[in-house]
């Protein structure tokens, strides 16, 4: 048996005062008397002035004492240790996924429960236990490294907080594989509502999934039909009983419509909102009544302008320039080699015009435009080839990522830049690709046949075209519109002025600390707004953060998965058995008995 405190074993310096109260005489005090039938009792107590007396046979003494005793061990909460709680190292895997925010019970979840558990077992572990916490999802975090401190552990455990990302505790038993081999004994305690594999560990797993009824909004999509808004939801019900639930459509935080539907036992609907007049940009279906996860009560989808950038590029066959472009977004290409039929393609209102040495006589009058290799009076002026050149880039914020950018060419106009137009290329001093503005028109040059340069064997070579194609188009900000949480989102701001910045569903704004980056931070529910100040506009943008759908409904609980007499899982955890109760009953009984005694003393 073993003790959780000590410090109440100072309390045993009662005792003795216990005793010096017994040996200690009241002082005699004199009383007349009517006869002298009772001098021989006053004689026994001739003495009683003196202030000790002998010890006697007390039963109420012992009785006190021993329940002073008692009283001190179920303050120092005795226990006993199972087998596998006495091992050198003990680690703590803890799940906190989407799933477990699921309710254990009317007042706690599941992570909770597992919190709670896991603070139970620290404080059963032997003094000297190197502990160490790790918390799972979609991947692992260590917390706590091989600590023996149990309060830090137990204080870290109080800080772990959910989450709703999808995943298990698979990250984190593979975490604890690479760590095991640095100690001879270790024990894994794992707290999840999902089946893991546990293959060469030592340990077990505690339980957290009991059955809840719940309901949860899984998609959430929109449409036009004769210019209206049509938006449809997809309700499933993962309960053992039939559910009839209000659902309402909000826009903007306006609540829109509210429709009822009745969904059978684990079965899905899908619900139709029709003829909704509403230009806002986030959309957001909840239903009502509290249910097993409240999380996965309601899901946003984001009314984004899905804009499609028109390119046509004239080209004879250019097969890295149009691979290059592929790998731009939104972008609709056009190809043709008959730059004597242009004008018939200016009827389309393309947003871009590349042209691959060729160019028309009469130039179109919208749009932007890129020239490669070809000579164009009217905007620029081209000097004589240069043979045998290295070029390399200038400072610009299309070669921002292209630091070390440079190449052969045997063939290039050099140019003269206009007063509109900044250098991006330059052979030595002498400019050989620039790009500006002018007359409203973003227009870049390009001196060279890419066929006539090593440019596109190098890997710099997709990027230089992309940020081209980007500077001289407007594209959106973001390249997803829609995500489920911890997602990333691909964040595609424009070069060479302000930082983009995204708004928080709780209000936080965040600046990102590039133009173009993969935004992780997607851990909270709701609809993010992106920002940018681009020229003279500022650019908007949102999408939206859900609940992922797969961690609505557990289908594989670790209990299900192992046989009724598997050491494997357990519902609680195993390292002690507390006594503190038992205890504290045996002391209830003796003051029991002590008060029996003093009675009928």
């Amino acid at each position: 048996m073993k003790f959780l405190f000590l410090w109440p074993f100072f309390l045993l310096l009662l005792i003795p005062i216990i005793i010096i109260m017994y040996l200690l005489k009241q002082k005699a005090v004199d009383t007349p008397i009517a006869s002298l039938f009772l001098w021989n009792e006053m004689y026994r107590n001739v003495e009683a002035n003196t202030p000790w007396e002998k010890l006697k046979k007390n039963w109420l003494l012992i009785l006190q004492i021993l329940t002073l005793i008692i009283l001190i061990i179920a303050l120092a909460s005795p226990y006993i240790l199972s087998g596998s709680a006495g091992a050198d190292h003990a680690v703590i895997v803890i799940d906190n996924s989407a799933s477990m925010n699921a309710m254990y019970d009317e007042n706690q979840t599941r992570l909770e429960y597992a919190v709670n558990e896991a603070q139970d077992y620290v404080r059963g572990l032997k003094t000297g236990t190197g502990i160490s916490i790790i918390t799972s999802n979609s991947k692992a975090t260590l917390v706590l490294s091989n600590s023996d401190d149990k309060i830090q552990a137990v204080n870290e455990l109080k800080d772990i907080q959910p989450t709703y990302v999808a995943g298990d505790c698979a990250s984190g038993i593979e975490m604890v594989k690479s760590m095991q081999t640095q100690w001879e004994s270790v024990e894994t305690v794992c707290f999840t509502d999902t089946n893991v594999i546990m293959d060469q560990i030592e340990g077990y797993i505690v339980d957290t999934y009991v059955p809840v009824n719940n309901t949860s909004v899984d998609y959430v999509g929109h449409g036009m039909n004769n210019g209206k808004l049509v938006v449809l939801a997809k309700i499933s019900n993962h309960g053992t009983d039939p559910i009839t639930t209000d659902v309402n459509l909000y826009g903007d935080d306006e609540l829109l419509q509210i429709k009822n539907v009745t969904i059978a036992s684990a079965q899905s609907e899908v619900i139709y909102f029709d003829n909704i007049e509403f230009d806002g940009n986030a959309l957001c279906v909840e239903i009502t009544g509290q249910d097993g996860i409240a999380e996965d009560n309601c899901s946003y989808d984001v009314l984004a302008e899905q804009k499609v950038t028109k390119v046509l590029l004239m080209t004879e066959a250019n097969l890295y320039l149009e691979k290059a472009l592929e790998l731009v977004d939104g972008v609709e290409i056009t190809k043709s080699n008959d730059i004597a039929s242009f004008s018939e393609f200016t009827a389309q209102k393309y947003d871009l015009y590349i042209f691959d040495g060729m160019a028309p006589e009469v130039l179109p009058v919208e749009g932007n435009m890129i020239f490669i290799n070809v000579r164009c009076d009217e905007l620029y002026e081209t000097v004589s080839p240069m043979g045998g050149v290295m070029i390399s880039g200038a400072k610009h914020s299309i070669t921002e990522y292209l630091e070390h950018l440079s190449f052969g060419v045997s063939n290039v106009y050099a140019l003269n830049k206009p007063d509109w137009g900044e250098t991006f290329l330059e052979a030595g001093d002498t400019c050989v690709g620039f790009i500006g503005k002018t007359d409203d028109r973003k227009v870049c040059v390009i001196g060279f046949d890419f066929h006539n340069s090593d440019l596109p064997l190098k890997m710099e070579f997709p990027i230089l075209i992309y940020n081209i194609v980007n500077e001289c188009i407007t594209s959106g900000l973001l390249g997803e519109n829609v995500v489920n949480a911890g997602d990333t989102v691909s964040v595609n701001g424009k070069l060479n002025v302000d930082y983009p910045n995204i708004t928080k569903p709780d209000g936080t704004v965040y600046e990102l600390n590039d133009y173009r980056m993969n935004y992780t931070d997607t851990y909270q529910l709701g609809v993010y707004q992106v920002e940018q100040m681009q020229e003279t506009e500022r650019v908007v943008s949102a999408f939206a953060v859900n609940f992922p759908t797969t961690e609505s409904v557990i289908e594989q609980a670790p209990s299900a998965m192992v046989s009724q007499d598997s050491d494997l899982v357990k519902t609680t955890v195993g390292g002690m058995m507390n006594l503190r109760n038992i205890v504290i009953l045996i002391a209830l009984a003796l003051l029991g008995i002590e008060w029996v005694a003093y009675i009928r003393r």
